[in-house]
């Protein structure tokens, strides 16, 4: 990483530097270690390398780590630089202005299916280094006070901030609708003629996000650019021309707010799902330059709620919704009431629960992910149900589409994805009662319909079939407490003579509940990590009551204690 940062030393202005240290940080972002914090093996560990090197590049990349880095990182480059600093150890003349930025302006462009936003908010450097009161320490130049007085710091250098290659489109995406302000050439160069009023920022640049909200208001691509008129000018355009687009102007208050909503919700989509491939390839290299950005942002206003938005839906509200429908014309053609009344039930369902309350709303990815995702994942739906399930959805879209203004362009375009989805949906939804489960079995494991608790729940309880003395085990429910100890006291008849069997008994209800309820989730994948690894069952299950024993109730310490297994000891706990 050090002979990466002698390239600071040749680049002309912060803007360049900032990106190229962004790039650097992003090299681990959203990665996970077996055992500690990726941030602070690596991150911490280079700022603890650069300030053992003290040569000039090492105080470059500490100054912009000062801006860039995490509160931790921030801290300990900051401190590190300053006493290099101090040892008169060279730097860049444009060093000090580091995330000296002022905001200009923030703009969005939304979708006409509410899928998601494209967030533009532009910046500039200030021509002196000072923040202004009450600006987070994040946002401002770490460096200021050692700015020498009447030191010359105008750059006349062009501005080189690479874009990235455009988002990728999730799957029957209208591209035409959601198309976000184009991307200028493969290298920006900034608008000639710098020299300005003193008090007009400089080095004008743009920060670009993209704002998924059918993946819960992820942030899932980012880029800089520095055609910043350009940009916005064809972003106007584009949005005059095309009903599926709006443009428009947003508080910059606003805009940290929602995209302080992104950030987070893609760190926790990472955190459970351990891959960065829910983001762009491009977007970690942005990161660490985004987050320090949103800072420069003033505080104080509530997060834009997404298109279509409403207040959140009781339970006798989607009940009125769903007869609503069921009465209307667009239902008339549906043969089968009774599972049409319950398709519906999970249409609504997922639009209330996984997208912000906005049942009505519909889209080509929105209604790809739900029948082609979320239902073969959650819901478990019987044979009359999985046949009307198409059917109810073109339904359901040709009666939401008025209700939320959406042009008929993208009515049809909705419409058309469902069919081309529908030959797939008999492929993706596999009934488990065709691997040979009995339904009532699966009925019995999965009383709340949720699919993916299917695993777990049958390896908490293998014994739910057949006799056992006088006891008919497919009588009993583990949802229920009382079944669930006997399931339990059967499964380790075996053990009945340990002088502890009592209180062994309950350790194994206690994780028994937890694979029940799937909390935390790190039990689950732990688990079936020992299992790949050809561990007994029981072995594996003693290993996670040991675990939870051990750590108590802190709900973290045992998330992060089980993500720390990777095998079981040569004498595995009894």
């Amino acid at each position: 990483m050090l002979l990466a940062a002698r390239e600071l030393l040749a680049v002309r202005t912060p803007l360049d530097a900032e990106l190229m240290v962004s790039d650097m940080l992003g090299a681990w972002w959203g990665r996970r270690l077996r055992r500690g914090d990726v941030e602070e093996f690596l991150g911490e560990g280079l700022v603890d390398y650069a300030a053992k090197a003290g040569t000039p590049a090492a105080l470059t990349l500490l100054m912009a780590v000062a801006y860039l880095g995490t509160a931790r990182q921030a801290a300990k480059a900051e401190g590190a630089a300053l006493a290099l600093m101090e040892s008169d150890v060279a730097r860049p003349r444009w060093a000090e202005r580091v995330g000296a930025v002022k905001p200009q302006g923030c703009y969005v462009s939304r979708d006409a299916y509410g899928d998601q936003d494209t967030v533009v908010c532009t910046f500039g450097y200030r021509r002196g280094v000072s923040a202004p009161s009450g600006q987070d320490k994040a946002a401002s130049a770490p460096f200021a006070s050692a700015h020498a007085s009447g030191q010359d710091r105008a750059a006349s250098a062009q501005v080189s901030a690479q874009d990235r290659t455009a988002s990728a489109q999730a799957p029957g995406q209208d591209r035409a609708a959601s198309a976000p302000p184009a991307r200028t050439s493969e290298q920006d160069t900034a608008a000639p003629g710098r020299a300005g009023p003193p008090d007009q920022p400089e080095d004008a640049h743009a920060l670009v996000v993209i704002v998924d909200y059918n993946m819960r208001g992820m942030a899932r691509d980012a880029w800089v650019s520095s055609q910043v008129d350009q940009l916005l000018e064809k972003a106007g355009k584009e949005a005059a021309g095309n009903p599926m687009l709006r443009f428009e102007e947003i508080e910059p208050q606003q805009a940290r707010a929602l995209l302080e909503f992104a950030m987070k919700a893609t760190a926790e989509s990472l955190g459970r799902r351990k891959s960065p491939s829910l983001v762009s390839d491009g977007y970690s290299a942005f990161h660490a330059f985004a987050r320090a950005r949103i800072k420069a942002l003033p505080p104080g206003r509530k997060r834009p709620a997404p298109l279509f938005s409403e207040a959140p839906y009781s339970r006798d509200r989607r009940a009125m919704l769903a007869a609503e429908f069921l009465a209307s014309d667009a239902a008339e053609h549906l043969s089968d009431p009774s599972a049409a009344s319950r398709c519906t039930d999970h249409i609504i369902d997922y639009g209330c629960d996984q997208d912000f309350n906005r049942p009505l709303r519909v889209s080509p990815t929105k209604c790809e992910t739900f029948l082609l995702d979320w239902l073969p994942r959650k819901v478990l739906l019987d044979p009359a149900e999985q046949e009307a399930m198409p059917h109810v959805l073109l339904s359901w879209v040709r009666f939401a589409a008025p209700k939320t203004g959406l042009p008929e362009e993208g009515l049809r375009a909705t419409l058309d994805a469902v069919w081309e989805a529908t030959g797939r949906f008999t492929e993706a939804y596999r009934d488990p009662t065709t691997f040979g489960l009995d339904r009532s079995l699966v009925e019995r494991l999965l009383p709340d319909g949720d699919l993916s608790a299917l695993a777990r729940r049958a390896f908490a309880f293998p014994l739910l079939e057949g006799t056992h003395g006088d006891i008919d085990l497919s009588a009993l429910r583990p949802s229920e407490d009382a079944d669930r100890r006997i399931l339990l006291e059967l499964d380790h008849a075996s053990e009945r003579g340990r002088p502890n069997f009592a209180e062994h008994l309950a350790w194994h209800e206690e994780i028994a509940k937890r694979l029940w309820d799937g909390e935390p989730e790190q039990m689950w994948e732990a688990a079936q990590r020992l299992l790949d690894l050809g561990h007994d069952r029981h072995d594996v299950l003693h290993v996670l009551m040991e675990i939870a024993e051990r750590i108590g109730d802190h709900p973290d310490e045992l998330a992060a204690a089980l993500d720390d297994i990777a095998d079981i000891p040569d004498e595995p706990p009894v």
